[in-house]
Protein backbone atom coordinates (compact mmCIF):
# COMPACT_ATOMS: atom_id res chain seq x y z
CA UNK A 1 0.00 0.00 0.00
CA UNK A 2 1.62 3.06 -0.75
CA UNK A 3 -0.15 5.87 1.11
CA UNK A 4 -0.05 10.01 0.18
CA UNK A 5 2.89 11.23 0.31
CA UNK A 6 4.78 8.61 0.97
CA UNK A 7 7.53 6.41 -1.48
CA UNK A 8 6.23 3.23 -2.81
CA UNK A 9 8.97 1.89 0.25
CA UNK A 10 6.69 3.62 2.69
CA UNK A 11 9.54 5.55 3.55
CA UNK A 12 8.24 9.23 4.22
CA UNK A 13 9.28 11.60 1.41
CA UNK A 14 10.81 14.97 2.79
CA UNK A 15 10.18 17.58 0.43
CA UNK A 16 12.67 20.52 0.05
CA UNK A 17 15.41 18.09 1.66
CA UNK A 18 18.97 18.14 -0.22
CA UNK A 19 20.26 14.65 -1.56
CA UNK A 20 22.34 12.17 0.95
CA UNK A 21 26.12 12.65 -0.32
CA UNK A 22 27.09 9.99 1.21
CA UNK A 23 27.83 6.70 -1.24
CA UNK A 24 25.17 4.45 0.38
CA UNK A 25 26.38 1.28 2.47
CA UNK A 26 26.58 -1.95 1.22
CA UNK A 27 22.99 -3.63 0.71
CA UNK A 28 23.47 -5.41 3.56
CA UNK A 29 24.14 -2.73 5.58
CA UNK A 30 26.82 -2.82 8.27
CA UNK A 31 26.19 -2.03 11.75
CA UNK A 32 28.00 1.22 12.64
CA UNK A 33 30.09 -0.65 15.44
CA UNK A 34 31.03 -2.97 12.81
CA UNK A 35 31.58 -0.66 10.13
CA UNK A 36 33.88 1.90 12.22
CA UNK A 37 35.77 -1.49 13.63
CA UNK A 38 36.47 -2.07 9.46
CA UNK A 39 37.38 1.09 9.23
CA UNK A 40 39.68 1.27 12.26
CA UNK A 41 41.64 -1.66 10.64
CA UNK A 42 42.02 -0.26 6.86
CA UNK A 43 43.50 3.24 8.85
CA UNK A 44 46.32 0.89 10.68
CA UNK A 45 46.66 -1.52 7.77
CA UNK A 46 47.46 2.03 5.59
CA UNK A 47 50.07 3.08 7.78
CA UNK A 48 51.79 0.05 8.03
CA UNK A 49 52.13 -1.07 4.38
CA UNK A 50 52.98 2.28 3.58
CA UNK A 51 55.92 2.46 6.26
CA UNK A 52 56.83 -1.18 4.29
CA UNK A 53 56.79 0.68 1.12
CA UNK A 54 58.85 3.87 1.97
CA UNK A 55 61.15 1.26 3.50
CA UNK A 56 61.79 -1.09 0.32
CA UNK A 57 62.23 2.15 -1.69
CA UNK A 58 64.66 3.40 0.42
CA UNK A 59 66.67 0.36 0.43
CA UNK A 60 66.39 -0.11 -3.35
CA UNK A 61 67.77 2.90 -3.70
CA UNK A 62 70.50 2.58 -1.49
CA UNK A 63 71.40 -0.88 -3.15
CA UNK A 64 71.28 0.72 -6.35
CA UNK A 65 72.04 4.18 -7.18
CA UNK A 66 74.76 4.48 -3.66
CA UNK A 67 76.29 0.97 -4.64
CA UNK A 68 76.27 1.70 -8.29
CA UNK A 69 79.46 3.86 -7.44
CA UNK A 70 81.02 0.21 -6.64
CA UNK A 71 82.63 -1.08 -10.47
CA UNK A 72 81.21 -4.42 -9.08
CA UNK A 73 77.82 -3.58 -8.24
CA UNK A 74 77.54 -1.19 -11.76
CA UNK A 75 77.12 -4.38 -13.74
CA UNK A 76 74.98 -6.22 -11.08
CA UNK A 77 72.25 -3.71 -10.48
CA UNK A 78 70.37 -1.55 -12.58
CA UNK A 79 69.71 1.92 -11.19
CA UNK A 80 66.55 3.52 -10.11
CA UNK A 81 66.11 6.34 -12.59
CA UNK A 82 63.72 8.74 -10.74
CA UNK A 83 64.46 8.18 -7.11
CA UNK A 84 63.66 12.02 -6.09
CA UNK A 85 60.03 11.51 -7.89
CA UNK A 86 59.74 8.10 -6.06
CA UNK A 87 60.05 9.32 -2.71
CA UNK A 88 58.07 12.91 -3.25
CA UNK A 89 54.82 10.46 -4.45
CA UNK A 90 55.66 8.37 -1.23
CA UNK A 91 55.47 11.80 0.30
CA UNK A 92 52.08 12.72 -0.67
CA UNK A 93 50.74 9.13 -0.09
CA UNK A 94 51.93 10.16 3.66
CA UNK A 95 49.90 13.56 2.81
CA UNK A 96 46.97 11.68 1.91
CA UNK A 97 46.67 9.34 4.71
CA UNK A 98 47.17 11.84 6.98
CA UNK A 99 44.30 14.03 6.12
CA UNK A 100 41.91 10.50 5.83
CA UNK A 101 43.18 9.76 9.71
CA UNK A 102 41.97 13.67 10.14
CA UNK A 103 38.87 12.11 9.12
CA UNK A 104 38.41 9.31 10.35
CA UNK A 105 39.70 11.18 14.45
CA UNK A 106 36.22 13.45 13.62
CA UNK A 107 34.00 11.23 12.44
CA UNK A 108 34.34 7.11 10.86
CA UNK A 109 31.88 7.69 8.37
CA UNK A 110 33.34 10.79 6.45
CA UNK A 111 36.15 8.57 5.27
CA UNK A 112 32.93 6.97 3.02
CA UNK A 113 31.57 10.18 1.43
CA UNK A 114 32.61 10.20 -2.15
CA UNK A 115 35.36 12.47 -2.10
CA UNK A 116 37.75 10.50 0.35
CA UNK A 117 37.16 7.38 -1.37
CA UNK A 118 37.77 8.69 -5.02
CA UNK A 119 40.86 10.45 -4.23
CA UNK A 120 42.46 7.60 -1.97
CA UNK A 121 41.75 5.51 -5.25
CA UNK A 122 43.02 8.04 -7.99
CA UNK A 123 46.45 7.96 -5.61
CA UNK A 124 46.88 4.73 -5.40
CA UNK A 125 46.37 4.55 -9.55
CA UNK A 126 48.76 7.02 -9.81
CA UNK A 127 51.54 5.33 -7.62
CA UNK A 128 50.47 2.20 -9.38
CA UNK A 129 50.74 4.17 -13.31
CA UNK A 130 54.40 5.71 -12.28
CA UNK A 131 55.88 2.69 -10.54
CA UNK A 132 57.81 1.73 -13.52
CA UNK A 133 58.61 5.04 -14.36
CA UNK A 134 60.26 5.52 -10.79
CA UNK A 135 62.58 2.72 -11.38
CA UNK A 136 63.22 2.80 -14.81
CA UNK A 137 62.21 -1.02 -15.53
CA UNK A 138 59.51 -3.34 -14.99
CA UNK A 139 62.13 -5.64 -13.37
CA UNK A 140 62.25 -4.90 -9.58
CA UNK A 141 60.87 -6.48 -6.10
CA UNK A 142 57.46 -4.91 -5.49
CA UNK A 143 55.46 -1.72 -7.13
CA UNK A 144 56.21 1.39 -5.46
CA UNK A 145 53.13 1.15 -2.89
CA UNK A 146 53.11 -2.16 -2.58
CA UNK A 147 50.42 -4.03 -1.07
CA UNK A 148 49.32 -0.30 0.28
CA UNK A 149 46.76 -0.15 -2.55
CA UNK A 150 44.09 -2.42 -1.25
CA UNK A 151 42.96 -0.47 1.32
CA UNK A 152 41.37 1.46 -1.26
CA UNK A 153 39.80 -1.44 -2.25
CA UNK A 154 38.54 -2.31 1.32
CA UNK A 155 37.13 1.35 1.40
CA UNK A 156 35.39 1.37 -1.36
CA UNK A 157 33.74 -1.89 -0.66
CA UNK A 158 32.61 -0.45 2.61
CA UNK A 159 31.64 2.44 1.04
CA UNK A 160 29.35 0.88 -1.85
CA UNK A 161 29.11 -2.77 -1.70
CA UNK A 162 30.72 -5.41 -3.78
CA UNK A 163 30.18 -4.08 -7.32
CA UNK A 164 32.46 -0.92 -6.67
CA UNK A 165 35.18 -3.04 -5.06
CA UNK A 166 35.24 -4.92 -8.28
CA UNK A 167 35.55 -1.72 -10.06
CA UNK A 168 38.15 -0.84 -7.67
CA UNK A 169 40.31 -3.50 -8.05
CA UNK A 170 39.78 -3.85 -11.63
CA UNK A 171 40.61 -0.29 -12.17
CA UNK A 172 43.97 0.19 -9.84
CA UNK A 173 44.95 -3.35 -12.00
CA UNK A 174 44.42 -1.49 -15.16
CA UNK A 175 46.67 1.59 -13.81
CA UNK A 176 49.14 -0.99 -12.75
CA UNK A 177 49.11 -2.82 -16.69
CA UNK A 178 49.05 1.06 -18.57
CA UNK A 179 52.02 2.23 -16.86
CA UNK A 180 54.04 -1.12 -17.43
CA UNK A 181 52.96 -0.79 -21.30
CA UNK A 182 55.67 1.87 -22.54
CA UNK A 183 58.38 -0.29 -20.90
CA UNK A 184 57.33 -4.07 -21.83
CA UNK A 185 58.41 -6.06 -24.93
CA UNK A 186 55.63 -7.57 -27.03
CA UNK A 187 56.36 -10.91 -25.80
CA UNK A 188 55.70 -9.57 -22.46
CA UNK A 189 52.18 -8.16 -23.15
CA UNK A 190 50.08 -10.98 -22.25
CA UNK A 191 52.67 -12.98 -19.79
CA UNK A 192 51.17 -14.45 -16.46
CA UNK A 193 53.51 -11.85 -14.48
CA UNK A 194 52.31 -8.88 -15.85
CA UNK A 195 48.65 -10.17 -15.33
CA UNK A 196 48.52 -11.86 -12.26
CA UNK A 197 48.62 -7.72 -10.30
CA UNK A 198 45.82 -7.41 -12.16
CA UNK A 199 43.61 -10.56 -11.33
CA UNK A 200 44.91 -10.34 -7.81
CA UNK A 201 43.25 -6.83 -6.89
CA UNK A 202 39.92 -8.00 -8.92
CA UNK A 203 39.56 -10.83 -7.09
CA UNK A 204 40.49 -9.28 -3.73
CA UNK A 205 37.77 -6.43 -4.50
CA UNK A 206 35.04 -9.13 -4.96
CA UNK A 207 36.33 -11.24 -2.20
CA UNK A 208 36.25 -8.19 0.12
CA UNK A 209 32.73 -7.25 -0.83
CA UNK A 210 31.08 -10.47 -0.49
CA UNK A 211 32.71 -11.02 2.78
CA UNK A 212 30.94 -7.61 3.70
CA UNK A 213 27.61 -8.80 2.34
CA UNK A 214 28.32 -11.90 4.76
CA UNK A 215 29.24 -9.77 7.88
CA UNK A 216 26.42 -7.80 7.39
CA UNK A 217 23.60 -10.66 7.15
CA UNK A 218 25.15 -12.26 10.93
CA UNK A 219 25.07 -8.36 12.33
CA UNK A 220 21.77 -8.28 11.35
CA UNK A 221 21.18 -11.83 12.95
CA UNK A 222 23.04 -11.01 15.97
CA UNK A 223 21.00 -7.60 16.61
CA UNK A 224 17.89 -9.55 15.88
CA UNK A 225 18.68 -11.99 19.05
CA UNK A 226 19.69 -9.25 21.41
CA UNK A 227 16.19 -7.67 20.34
CA UNK A 228 14.89 -10.46 20.98
CA UNK A 229 16.49 -11.56 24.49
CA UNK A 230 15.88 -7.60 25.61
CA UNK A 231 11.60 -8.19 24.86
CA UNK A 232 12.09 -11.70 26.51
CA UNK A 233 13.17 -9.89 29.82
CA UNK A 234 11.32 -7.36 29.71
CA UNK A 235 7.90 -9.06 29.11
CA UNK A 236 8.69 -12.43 31.14
CA UNK A 237 7.33 -11.15 34.43
CA UNK A 238 5.30 -9.09 33.43
CA UNK A 239 2.66 -10.16 30.15
CA UNK A 240 3.03 -13.87 30.27
CA UNK A 241 2.40 -14.10 33.82
CA UNK A 242 -0.34 -11.72 33.52
CA UNK A 243 -1.99 -14.08 30.71
CA UNK A 244 -1.11 -17.26 33.05
CA UNK A 245 -3.09 -15.23 35.52
CA UNK A 246 -6.21 -14.97 33.59
CA UNK A 247 -6.31 -18.58 32.23
CA UNK A 248 -6.24 -19.48 36.00
CA UNK A 249 -8.98 -17.26 37.71
CA UNK A 250 -11.28 -16.29 34.32
CA UNK A 251 -14.67 -18.35 34.00
CA UNK A 252 -15.12 -17.39 30.38
CA UNK A 253 -14.27 -19.95 28.02
CA UNK A 254 -13.63 -17.81 24.90
CA UNK A 255 -10.98 -15.68 27.09
CA UNK A 256 -9.37 -18.23 28.88
CA UNK A 257 -8.74 -19.93 24.81
CA UNK A 258 -7.31 -16.71 23.64
CA UNK A 259 -5.12 -16.08 27.01
CA UNK A 260 -3.82 -19.19 25.97
CA UNK A 261 -3.47 -18.90 22.10
CA UNK A 262 -1.47 -15.54 23.41
CA UNK A 263 0.89 -17.14 25.88
CA UNK A 264 1.89 -19.40 23.56
CA UNK A 265 2.59 -17.41 20.48
CA UNK A 266 4.33 -14.89 22.63
CA UNK A 267 6.59 -17.93 24.31
CA UNK A 268 7.46 -18.91 20.84
CA UNK A 269 8.63 -15.59 19.55
CA UNK A 270 10.41 -14.79 22.47
CA UNK A 271 12.42 -18.25 23.30
CA UNK A 272 12.66 -19.78 19.85
CA UNK A 273 10.23 -22.32 19.26
CA UNK A 274 9.03 -20.90 16.17
CA UNK A 275 7.86 -22.72 13.36
CA UNK A 276 11.87 -22.44 12.27
CA UNK A 277 11.54 -26.92 12.72
CA UNK A 278 8.79 -26.55 9.57
CA UNK A 279 9.08 -26.51 5.95
CA UNK A 280 7.49 -23.58 4.25
CA UNK A 281 3.82 -25.70 3.28
CA UNK A 282 3.82 -26.97 6.91
CA UNK A 283 4.32 -23.83 8.73
CA UNK A 284 1.71 -22.07 6.30
CA UNK A 285 -0.68 -24.28 7.30
CA UNK A 286 0.10 -24.60 11.08
CA UNK A 287 -0.88 -20.40 10.63
CA UNK A 288 -3.88 -20.73 8.84
CA UNK A 289 -5.06 -23.18 11.06
CA UNK A 290 -4.43 -20.77 14.20
CA UNK A 291 -6.61 -17.79 12.36
CA UNK A 292 -9.11 -20.46 11.76
CA UNK A 293 -9.28 -21.48 15.34
CA UNK A 294 -9.21 -17.64 16.57
CA UNK A 295 -11.29 -15.86 14.13
CA UNK A 296 -13.64 -18.55 12.43
CA UNK A 297 -12.06 -17.50 8.91
CA UNK A 298 -12.20 -19.84 6.35
CA UNK A 299 -8.10 -20.04 4.96
CA UNK A 300 -7.52 -22.33 1.90
CA UNK A 301 -3.46 -22.97 2.18
CA UNK A 302 -2.57 -24.22 -2.24
CA UNK A 303 1.46 -24.93 -2.20
CA UNK A 304 3.19 -25.85 -5.49
CA UNK A 305 5.02 -29.14 -5.29
CA UNK A 306 7.81 -27.91 -5.88
CA UNK A 307 8.18 -25.03 -3.13
CA UNK A 308 10.51 -26.55 -1.05
CA UNK A 309 11.56 -26.17 2.74
CA UNK A 310 13.56 -22.82 2.36
CA UNK A 311 15.55 -21.33 5.26
CA UNK A 312 14.58 -21.31 8.55
CA UNK A 313 14.26 -17.56 8.72
CA UNK A 314 12.70 -17.10 5.52
CA UNK A 315 10.28 -19.46 6.98
CA UNK A 316 9.68 -17.67 10.45
CA UNK A 317 9.71 -14.08 8.06
CA UNK A 318 7.02 -15.63 6.03
CA UNK A 319 4.69 -17.45 8.22
CA UNK A 320 5.04 -14.14 10.61
CA UNK A 321 4.06 -11.99 7.45
CA UNK A 322 1.36 -14.16 6.67
CA UNK A 323 -0.08 -14.75 10.13
CA UNK A 324 -0.40 -10.82 10.74
CA UNK A 325 -1.78 -10.37 6.65
CA UNK A 326 -4.80 -12.99 8.19
CA UNK A 327 -5.05 -10.91 11.30
CA UNK A 328 -5.62 -7.64 9.13
CA UNK A 329 -7.86 -9.79 6.66
CA UNK A 330 -10.45 -10.17 9.70
CA UNK A 331 -9.48 -7.04 11.43
CA UNK A 332 -9.51 -4.36 9.32
CA UNK A 333 -11.60 -5.89 5.72
CA UNK A 334 -13.99 -8.28 7.43
CA UNK A 335 -13.06 -10.99 5.87
CA UNK A 336 -14.54 -14.25 5.79
CA UNK A 337 -12.68 -16.43 3.15
CA UNK A 338 -8.68 -16.09 2.20
CA UNK A 339 -6.67 -18.25 0.01
CA UNK A 340 -2.88 -18.81 1.00
CA UNK A 341 -1.01 -19.54 -1.96
CA UNK A 342 3.19 -20.26 -2.11
CA UNK A 343 5.30 -20.90 -5.18
CA UNK A 344 8.99 -20.81 -6.11
CA UNK A 345 9.50 -17.31 -7.33
CA UNK A 346 10.36 -16.80 -10.98
CA UNK A 347 10.42 -13.17 -11.51
CA UNK A 348 14.60 -12.92 -11.39
CA UNK A 349 14.01 -10.94 -7.51
CA UNK A 350 17.28 -11.87 -5.58
CA UNK A 351 16.43 -12.80 -1.97
CA UNK A 352 19.48 -11.45 -0.67
CA UNK A 353 20.32 -12.52 2.51
CA UNK A 354 18.06 -15.64 2.73
CA UNK A 355 21.05 -17.64 0.79
CA UNK A 356 18.10 -19.25 -1.28
CA UNK A 357 16.29 -18.63 -4.27
CA UNK A 358 13.05 -16.53 -4.52
CA UNK A 359 9.87 -17.72 -2.81
CA UNK A 360 6.57 -16.12 -3.76
CA UNK A 361 3.49 -16.10 -1.41
CA UNK A 362 -0.05 -14.83 -1.93
CA UNK A 363 -2.80 -13.58 0.82
CA UNK A 364 -6.05 -12.86 -1.33
CA UNK A 365 -8.75 -11.99 0.62
CA UNK A 366 -13.04 -11.50 0.26
CA UNK A 367 -12.61 -8.85 2.50
CA UNK A 368 -13.85 -4.95 2.29
CA UNK A 369 -10.81 -3.57 0.18
CA UNK A 370 -9.34 -0.49 0.45
CA UNK A 371 -8.04 2.62 -1.06
CA UNK A 372 -4.32 2.62 -1.08
CA UNK A 373 -4.10 6.68 -1.90
CA UNK A 374 -6.57 7.04 1.54
CA UNK A 375 -5.52 4.76 3.85
CA UNK A 376 -1.86 5.15 5.53
CA UNK A 377 -0.30 2.05 6.59
CA UNK A 378 -0.34 1.28 9.95
CA UNK A 379 1.68 -0.57 12.73
CA UNK A 380 0.89 -4.02 11.19
CA UNK A 381 1.10 -3.64 7.54
CA UNK A 382 4.16 -1.55 7.78
CA UNK A 383 6.08 -3.55 10.65
CA UNK A 384 5.27 -7.15 10.92
CA UNK A 385 4.71 -7.51 7.56
CA UNK A 386 7.08 -5.77 5.36
CA UNK A 387 9.13 -5.27 8.20
CA UNK A 388 10.16 -9.04 8.56
CA UNK A 389 10.41 -9.64 4.99
CA UNK A 390 12.47 -6.78 4.60
CA UNK A 391 14.67 -8.08 7.34
CA UNK A 392 15.65 -11.16 4.65
CA UNK A 393 15.91 -9.20 1.77
CA UNK A 394 12.45 -9.58 0.29
CA UNK A 395 9.95 -7.41 -1.08
CA UNK A 396 6.24 -6.67 -0.11
CA UNK A 397 3.49 -5.46 -2.33
CA UNK A 398 -0.32 -4.66 -1.42
CA UNK A 399 -3.12 -4.71 -3.68
CA UNK A 400 -6.39 -3.45 -2.33
CA UNK A 401 -9.42 -2.02 -3.91
CA UNK A 402 -12.84 -1.26 -2.05
CA UNK A 403 -15.30 -3.81 -2.37
CA UNK A 404 -12.60 -6.17 -4.16
CA UNK A 405 -10.55 -7.51 -0.87
CA UNK A 406 -6.81 -6.93 -0.52
CA UNK A 407 -4.10 -9.46 -2.12
CA UNK A 408 -0.68 -9.15 -0.17
CA UNK A 409 2.19 -10.64 -2.10
CA UNK A 410 5.56 -11.35 -0.64
CA UNK A 411 8.65 -12.20 -2.07
CA UNK A 412 11.36 -13.79 0.12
Amino acid sequence: MTAAGSRRDGAPHQAGRRPNLHLSPTPARISPPTRQGLQRGIMAYRWLTLGWSIAVFTWEVLRRNVAADDAEATGALERVAQPTAGFALLAGAVVLFGWLTMLYRRDPDRLLRPVPVLVELFAMAGLLLADVWVYGSPDHAQTLPSVTVLAGVLAAAIAAGLRAAIVAGFGLGLARYVGFLPFADAGELLSIRRVASWVLLVVTGWTAGYVLVKLAAADRSIATYRAREEVARTLHDGVLQTLAVVQRRSDDDELVELARTQELELREYLFGATLVDADLATGLRRVARRAEERYGLRVDVVTAPDLGDGTERTTAAVCGAVGEALTNAVKHGRAEKVTVYAEPGDDGFDAGATGQGPVFVSVKDDGAGFDPDEVREGHGLGHSIRGRIAEIGGRVEIDGRPGRGTEIRIWA
